[in-house]
């Protein structure tokens, strides 16, 4: 009896730790992100009108666009947007690539799991790349 107890209240708090970064989540984008892209994802910050290409909207990119192609864009940079790998910690990195796919589901209508996803990754960190295989490449290895 106290085997299952433990196991359950382990998991809760596995789960609690994680929900505790969604208010750190919402600072991060505000100062990396919003600039360019907007509070609503769409790329119409109050700096891209000055940038010489438009800023794209997540609505419009992001449903094509697998979780380690995101990752990568912001690690990396693409065009004029920096890379943050340097300036980011792995879990912050993630943290964006969540909040991006939560903020381009907005004015759409997304496929049924979609729908769930974001609701799950909005208000837990916990580690679904590891879960669902995405820390890795279409060749197994490890990213």
């Amino acid at each position: 009896m106290f085997v299952p107890r433990f196991l359950v209240l382990f998991a809760v708090l596995f789960l609690l730790t994680g929900c505790l970064r969604k208010d750190e989540m919402k600072v991060t984008y505000g100062q990396r992100c919003l600039g360019c892209h907007g509070p609503s994802g769409r790329g119409d910050g109050p700096i891209a009108a000055a940038l010489p290409n438009p800023v794209p909207d997540f609505r419009n990119t992001v449903k094509q666009k697998s979780v380690i192609q995101i990752r990568s864009v912001i690690k990396r940079g693409r065009g004029v947007m920096p890379a943050f790998e340097p300036a980011l910690r792995k879990y912050e990195i993630q943290d964006m690539v969540r909040f991006v796919r939560i903020l381009s589901l907005e004015g759409r209508n997304p496929e049924w799991w979609e729908k769930f996803e974001p609701l799950i990754w909005a208000h837990c960190s916990v580690p679904w790349q590891y879960v669902y295989g995405y820390d890795r490449s279409q060749n197994g290895e490890k990213r």
